[in-house]
């Protein structure tokens, strides 16, 4: 196996980690809504502890793969931009 081909190996197995920490984060997440108000953990303490996780997952999606999550953008799209080499006549 090539060195370029092992390295996108890796970065696929990384991407269903994070992945699958995601999931799991979900799921914590419903059982914690279940029992806060019996445990007394404030939501700011909890959303605080989500804010942390999900930097850590974003930190390690951008080393490793070269991107990142950003949420959805509201605005107005831009026109595509076609090459003068394919473009036809103005309508």
């Amino acid at each position: 196996m090539d060195r370029l081909q092992r390295e996108w190996e890796i970065k696929l197995q990384l991407m269903g980690a994070i992945s699958r920490s995601q999931e799991a984060l979900a799921k914590i997440l419903e059982s914690v809504a279940d029992v806060t108000q019996a445990t007394g953990v404030s939501s700011a303490s909890l959303h605080e502890h989500v804010r942390v996780l999900t930097g850590m997952q974003s930190a390690l999606l951008r080393a490793v793969y070269g991107t990142s999550w950003r949420p959805p953008v509201r605005g107005k799209p831009a026109s595509p931009w076609l090459s003068e080499a394919v473009k036809c006549g103005e309508p």
